[in-house]
């Protein structure tokens, strides 16, 4: 499955559905200068994501929308993220909110997990960022971040960046993983390496060390 040249372009396996390839997102940087964002950004933005989950997969999501608005997270959002948290209160009957949850579920926004567990590594808030071949463990994921209803502040105002050199060195990483998936690809060879999970963490990764401008992509 293939979208214009102006987007994202997907490859599937026809027969597991997996993604193969991604071409046309922002692997590589605008720039070759690293402008890191506060902590506090990165903070905001994992919460966002964390919220976007709960959104997609908690069984009252509007109680995660609520809780967005009651803690000032709603301007952190970006415009995708605001489509999605207006559903839940939105004028749609209940059976169509069910149905728009249910269809999120199986979105490529569920994936946002592997860029969220990168940017908990970013926040020293996860120890290991290991190699991307299993999906990510929501269970690492609940232990450092708030539960519905808690206070964000206090997440936010905690928040501390590892070094630069390690996060860059991360991305750096990845972007070789990625070109080894590509070369892997053109030869119709696999390799154990996951493409979305790798292109999540490159995507996270590439935002925290400012080198994108929007986090939607």
């Amino acid at each position: 499955m293939t979208h214009s040249d102006t987007s994202k372009q997907i490859t599937l396996d026809p027969d597991t559905g997996r993604v193969l390839m991604l071409y046309n997102f922002p692997v590589y940087p605008e720039t070759n200068e690293v402008h890191l964002r506060s902590a506090e950004d990165i903070a905001k933005r994992a919460l966002a994501l964390h919220l976007l989950l709960g959104v997609i997969f908690y069984h009252e999501p509007e109680k995660v929308v609520e809780w967005a608005r009651e803690e000032g997270l709603w301007d952190s959002l970006s415009p995708q993220e605001q489509n999605v948290f207006s559903v839940p209160i939105s004028d749609l009957s209940p059976a169509e909110k069910s149905w728009n949850q249910r269809a999120m579920q199986s979105n490529l926004l569920t994936w946002r997990i592997e860029g969220l567990l990168a940017l908990l590594w970013s926040l020293n808030l996860v120890e290991e960022l290991d190699l991307p071949i299993e999906r990510c463990d929501g269970g690492i994921i609940r232990e450092v971040l708030p539960g519905l209803g808690e206070s964000l502040e206090s997440f936010i105002a905690k928040a501390e960046c590892r070094p630069i050199k390690e996060i860059v060195h991360m991305l750096g990483k990845h972007l070789e993983i990625y070109n080894q998936l590509v070369e892997a690809f053109n030869h119709d060879e696999t390799l154990e390496y996951d493409m979305l999970i790798t292109y999540e963490r490159i995507h996270a990764l590439n935002w925290v060390c400012g080198l994108i401008s929007k986090w939607d992509d």
